[in-house]
């Protein structure tokens, strides 16, 4: 494998921008909300419109129930974009861990509900989506399950030094890894006809046959990056993975005018 280093509104997520940049939607890890894509903005924009993506009970939804069945996240999710797809905008998912399986399901999504695939999209932090995860921490008492948690880093030590806002995310993870145990990948599925991009930490605990099993997804190719770092390698790797992102996209969004 190669190496190198929201409440339902009209206009969602802040409006629709009517110019010509591509739209980069992303999806979040366990536990993860559309806030942790913010500082993205200033790397890729304005050539690449950021469109974060709030699931229920998380974030600036933390008032809604969780949800923990795909299908329900995936429609809950068409309801928020689909006014982005009333013009011929080119667009791409990223999606990681927890955000790749709900970005398999949206590109699959958006295909049923418009015809339209993505000019690429990236997958990152998780092994192909037909490899189930043989975790079923969701089911642990509260102690065990963090512990569990932890170990995979990730949440800041200011929730892990106050009990308050521990017993707060607690929830929210448990519905969230409860999502990622019980998801099935349906076969009926056909093979993106669009490149794929599949990212990766040199210290996550993933194999590297797990890991190339996304070339199976993608009738053109899938290219693979790792970077230095564990399963959070977005947040310590950021400069270089959102270089990377831009690079990528931009070339995709070339690639069309030619």
């Amino acid at each position: 494998m190669p190496t190198h280093c929201i409440a339902i509104s009209k206009q969602p997520y802040g409006g629709i921008h009517m110019n010509n940049a591509i739209r980069l939607f992303t999806l979040a890890y366990a536990g993860g909300n559309a806030y942790i894509y913010n500082s993205w903005k200033k790397s890729l924009q304005p050539q690449i419109e950021l469109i974060p993506i709030e699931l229920p009970g998380h974030g600036a939804r933390i008032s809604e129930p969780l949800v923990s069945d795909t299908q329900s996240i995936v429609n809950d999710i068409w309801q928020h974009i689909q006014p982005y797809f009333q013009d011929h905008r080119p667009f791409a998912f990223f999606g990681h861990s927890m955000g790749s399986i709900l970005a398999f399901e949206m590109i699959h999504k958006v295909y049923t509900e418009t015809g339209r695939y993505p000019v690429t999209s990236l997958f990152s932090g998780r092994v192909a989506p037909h490899i189930r995860s043989e975790k079923q921490w969701s089911k642990l008492p509260d102690q065990a399950f963090i512990e569990k948690v932890i170990t995979l880093g990730g949440i800041p030590d200011v929730i892990l030094e106050h009990k308050e806002l521990l017993e707060m995310i607690i929830p929210v993870l448990r519905a969230d890894f409860s999502l990622v145990e019980q998801y099935r990948y349906d076969r009926q599925y056909k093979v993106f006809p669009f490149p794929i991009i599949v990212l990766t930490g040199k210290q996550d605990q993933m194999t590297t046959i797990d890991i190339e099993a996304w070339s199976e997804y993608s009738s053109l190719d899938a290219t693979f990056k790792s970077y230095d770092g564990g399963h959070f390698f977005i947040n310590t790797c950021a400069e270089q993975v959102l270089a990377d992102i831009r690079m990528i996209l931009l070339e995709h969004e070339r690639s069309l005018s030619l």
